[in-house]
């Protein structure tokens, strides 16, 4: 299809009020502005792309490209035998509506759904009041009916879309924009193409699993933060401590930053909930060194003999540990803060609940 300028009306109804194109035109009929429905002049010379112009004072394009297709599509809707619209859904995990993990980014995909308008809509009118909307297109039917709305300059109103009737908007920028709905038998949800109040049908045939890591408190008082064992499906099922905290694993979301990453957070709890005695990561007499990849060193290792390298599980053995009370506080704080806007999980041996 060749493309034209925007700027030109391609398109005027004649006596018999149908929408006739420039290309269609007769010498000495008449034909008129589908928006001003003022006499238009034809003007099909040699140089310049055939086209309607008015004989008088213009009217406002976007006028006439609102009335044009308003009346195209609904001479186009009253005239296909079939038309397919296309709604954007999401495929879920089937075991979302239960689950306390369900995250959306995660536990669904985007498909879409697809019905035939025209088995339960037969017939559209042009401007139709229904319940104190008019709409620009009218589906008819006797308990859902449809707007389809033409946005050129101004979208839906607020109230119209919050109404709760079912309506198609369909965003037109020029003429060849009307051409491709009308050529098609499909409409296809789209930025251009947006549906309100439609019922979207899920699908829960979902089969995906969100990756959970957990902080594991072994019972001899070592740590691990595991981070490919457990997923929203078996970390409740899969026991390996004494004290867990299981939380979702995003691996392009480092949590925690600020206290020294999840393994400190999880040794943290764990210490003040009393479950841990001893640990490297929350001795003040760690240092680290933020500029290498060189260990965590004690610094008391010169002085009293300990070894050099912290060794984290094996502070148990240490004589000289001493709580890193502020690193201990800010950890905890900082997971506390966390768990109000997230999931998380903490197990506790049952034996040791009942101590």
């Amino acid at each position: 299809m060749v493309k034209h300028s925007h700027k030109y009306q391609h398109f005027a109804l004649d006596q018999n009020n149908n929408i006739v194109d420039i290309k269609n035109t007769v010498d000495n009929n008449k034909y008129f502005c589908p928006s001003c429905n003022t006499e238009m002049i034809l003007k099909r010379g040699q140089i310049r792309q055939w086209h309607f112009a008015h004989k008088t004072d213009k009217c406002s394009y976007d006028k006439y490209l609102h009335s044009i297709a308003t009346r195209m599509i609904a001479d186009w809707f009253n005239k296909s035998k079939s038309i397919k619209l296309t709604l954007n859904v999401k495929n879920k995990c089937s075991q979302y509506k239960k689950c306390k993990i369900y995250n959306e980014d995660y536990c669904s995909i985007p498909i879409t759904k697809s019905f035939d308008l025209k088995k339960f809509y037969h017939k559209c009118i042009i401007e139709h009041k229904y319940n104190n909307f008019i709409a620009d297109i009218y589906c008819e039917h006797k308990t859902a009916p449809i707007f389809i709305e033409i946005y050129v300059t101004h979208e839906c109103s607020f109230e119209k879309k919050n109404s709760g009737i079912r309506i198609i908007e369909l965003q037109i920028k020029s003429e060849e924009d009307i051409m491709n709905i009308i050529n098609s038998s499909d409409l296809i949800e789209n930025p251009n193409i947006k549906l309100y109040n439609f019922k979207r049908p899920e699908d829960m045939t979902y089969d995906t699993k969100q990756y959970i890591q957990k902080y594991i408190l072994y019972h001899s008082l070592k740590s691990y933060v595991d981070k490919n064992l457990y997923t929203c499906k078996n970390y409740d099922k899969i026991r390996k401590g004494i004290y867990e905290i299981s939380i979702p694993y995003d691996d392009c979301i480092p949590l925690f930053i600020d206290c020294g990453f999840f393994y400190m957070v999880g040794q943290s709890m764990a210490y003040s909930a009393g479950y841990l005695k001893k640990s490297c990561t929350l001795c003040r007499w760690q240092a680290v060194n933020d500029m290498t990849d060189e260990p965590a060193i004690c610094k008391l290792y010169k002085k009293c003999g300990n070894p050099k390298y912290c060794m984290d599980n094996e502070s148990a053995k240490c004589s000289m540990f001493k709580e890193n009370t502020n690193e201990i506080n800010k950890a905890v704080s900082e997971f506390k803060q966390y768990k109000e806007d997230n999931w998380t999980d903490i197990w506790i041996e049952h034996k040791l609940l009942l101590k």
